[in-house]
């Protein structure tokens, strides 16, 4: 896992290609004016999906986990309580979906405060969950690039 503000992300370029256009994207493009939905930046190599919400509390707390991608998270308004945990043994909760490139884990994690101009990088050895941050009552605009690991 990789968690900084955007203005660092020169460290992070060595970190693949797909990483590095990633965060290019994100220092390149006014984020904000761009509508919730997927966009395809390099076919199904580099994907980006832009959500936008209002912070709910949940009582379900789930840790999920990617085997083709990585997720590259960035925020830009409002914040959340980003949940981490090393894939290891926890009890699988959701078999692994091929076609959502996604399992559920249960949840017992480490948080940290993702505000807007910070990023996080997931690899498929991350497990992670949001949550809603008690601090900020903001509309969460997130973004998330899907990058395909390289075999």
């Amino acid at each position: 896992m990789v968690l900084d503000s955007i203005e660092n992300a020169a460290r992070y370029l060595h970190l693949g290609e797909g990483v590095a256009k990633a965060l290019h994207y994100i220092q390149n493009n006014d984020l904000s004016r761009v509508p919730p939905g997927r966009y395809e930046i390099e076919g199904e190599k580099l994907v980006m999906m832009v959500f936008e919400f209002e912070a709910t509390n949940t009582d379900e707390c789930k840790l999920e986990g990617h085997i083709r991608y990585l997720d590259l998270q960035y925020w830009v308004s409002g914040s959340e309580l980003m949940g981490h945990d090393l894939l290891g043994t926890q009890k699988v909760l959701e078999e692994y979906d091929e076609k959502k490139d996604c399992a559920f884990y249960n949840c017992l994690a480490s948080y940290s405060r993702l505000t807007p101009g910070m990023f996080v990088i997931y690899y498929p050895s991350d497990l992670h969950t949001a949550i809603v941050d008690p601090l900020s009552s903001d509309r969460v605009k997130k973004i998330v690039f899907k990058i395909l690991v390289e075999a």
